[in-house]
């Protein structure tokens, strides 16, 4: 079981670290989301933050979406690929 619950984590740490890398190479002035997985009509999809003038910026947000409302359920900021992970 824990085994189990270890690669699960790792495998979340890696999927992360993957979108977020493709995150970073959407160019400039596109709409910066990455798709993680899609449930029926739900959407769990990470997003770029906006920079701010505090020392904490988030890396990005993790959401999700409800593609029938057009609006996001709930929204996570993550501060590193653990936080993402564990959310």
């Amino acid at each position: 079981m824990i085994v189990c619950e270890a690669t699960d984590i790792e495998f979340s740490k890696l999927r992360i670290s993957r979108a977020y890398i493709k995150l970073l190479c959407i160019p400039e002035g596109t709409e910066k989301i990455v798709s993680l997985a899609r449930i029926g009509n739900y959407e769990v999809r990470m997003l770029e933050c906006s920079q701010s003038d505090t020392d904490v910026t988030p890396l990005f947000s993790i959401e999700l979406f409800d593609h029938d409302a057009q609006l996001p359920v709930a929204v996570c900021s993550c501060c590193g690929i653990d936080e993402g992970a564990a959310g």
